[in-house]
């Protein structure tokens, strides 16, 4: 019999790679917590009607991308393909606009969408991102893009660069829909039939197309900063001065418009030069979407965030992570587990404590030890358990310590050693 397969666009998350997962998003916890950042949690699916009403009917994501089924009442539910929607939903649901504002959430999870599999691109990813709703003013606009820089920067990635472009608000929008669409009308014959169907439902659509043919035939397109109105100006005027007194370097790409339709004035992306992720440079991307709560049923409120992918972030970053803690060796694996309980409880689960469960021979245990990385080796043999002293051993640095009573042990090894 075959060997059954994760399906294709999906992957395990193993052990080891798991443990840079979990440093990714405890630093990430820090640094949501130190800006004020409280966790959301919504569910893993939603009616279809959100993702359709919220991301866009004529959207690649709603047209071609969403995991949509109806369950056993006939109900239209679809695997979340991206988490804002969600997270305006409960913001709706729950009438949470009578908190205090700005309400800044932040959240980590699966997401779904059927596309070809890629570097750093899979069918089942994982998100984790913030959302701040309820402030206009591009003050937070600049909190959440900092906030971003530094936990991208905590975790070792400095070869980055913020992309960043105004869409205006509505009325700049319609009037560069229109100039666009003129331009583009003269091309249809020549781009792809997606870039056709976007020129009919959503022009703006054709600016983020994936096809390089297309690109370099929108080359010349107008440009939106052209087309912002006076509000708009202000606003992006004011975004970039913020930007330069944060000393944080930018790149104004005017055609840079994101997949999604909720999306009003500030959108923007951070991009590093590395070459791990072959051309799917994108770690971090976001803007604001001031409309979509009340589109969503809500009151009007202004609202912005941004989303990283789990799995690019964690292609950048070294794997560094190490099992650290103490092994116990002993030929009494009852004895052992008495004793890790022990030590676990007066260490108060602050280091991996292990042991061998089979009684094998000693030097089978010590190999085991270091070939899993423990920083200490206990050594709890007969001789130890009648005496009541143990020996030590730092495998790291191959020092032993002799004849320490139990509570030596327990400072000894936790002194430094710390989960």
């Amino acid at each position: 019999m075959s060997k059954l397969k994760a399906p294709r666009g999906t992957q395990d998350i193993l052990a080891e790679d798991s443990k840079l997962w979990q440093k990714i998003e405890a630093e990430a916890i820090k640094v949501f917590a130190a800006a004020g950042f409280n966790e959301i949690r919504t569910p893993i699916f939603e009616s279809t009607e959100l993702f359709s009403r919220a991301v866009g009917e004529d959207s690649d994501i709603v047209n071609k991308e969403m995991y949509s089924f109806t369950d056993k009442s006939d109900r239209p539910l679809t695997l979340r393909p991206e988490a804002t929607a969600a997270i305006v939903r409960a913001y709706n649901e729950h009438s949470l606009e009578r908190a205090p504002k700005p309400h800044k959430l932040w959240y980590r999870g699966p997401m779904f969408r059927y596309e070809r599999p890629q570097t750093g691109r899979y069918r089942q990813f994982h998100q984790i991102g913030i959302e701040a709703i309820g402030s206009k003013p591009p003050y937070i606009d600049l909190e959440i893009i900092q906030v971003g820089m530094q936990l991208l920067s905590n975790l070792g990635l400095n070869d980055l660069t913020l992309y960043i472009n105004s869409l205006g608000n509505q009325a700049s929008r319609e009037a560069y829909t229109k100039a666009l669409k003129d331009f583009l009308s003269g091309l249809q014959e020549d781009v792809c039939e997606d870039c056709q169907r976007r020129y009919q439902q959503n022009p703006l659509r054709a600016l983020d197309c994936k096809q390089e043919a297309d690109q370099a035939l929108y080359k010349n397109a107008p440009s939106l900063q052209d087309y912002l109105d006076e509000e708009s100006k202000e606003i992006w005027t004011a975004m970039l001065q913020g930007l330069d007194k944060l000393a944080i370097k930018y790149i104004v790409d005017p055609r840079l418009v994101r997949g999604l339709d909720y999306y009003s004035h500030a959108v923007f992306e951070i991009k590093t030069s590395s070459k791990e992720l072959a051309g799917q440079n994108t770690v971090l991307a976001g803007g604001r979407y001031d409309k979509l709560v009340k589109d969503l049923g809500g009151q009007e409120s202004p609202a912005v965030g941004w989303a990283l992918g789990l799995e690019r972030l964690a292609s950048l970053i070294e794997n560094k992570t190490e099992t650290g803690g103490l092994y116990i060796i002993s030929d009494s694996a009852m004895d052992a587990q008495i004793l890790a309980r022990k030590l676990r409880q007066d260490t108060n689960n602050s280091i991996t404590i292990d042991y061998d469960y089979n009684s094998s021979k000693f030097n089978k245990q010590l190999e085991r030890a270091i070939k899993r990385s423990y920083d200490w080796a206990l050594f709890y043999m007969e001789d130890e358990r009648n005496s009541g002293k143990f020996k030590l051993k730092n495998l790291r640095e191959t020092v032993e310590y002799n004849d320490l009573d139990y509570d030596a042990v327990v400072a000894r090894t936790t002194s430094c050693n710390a989960l």
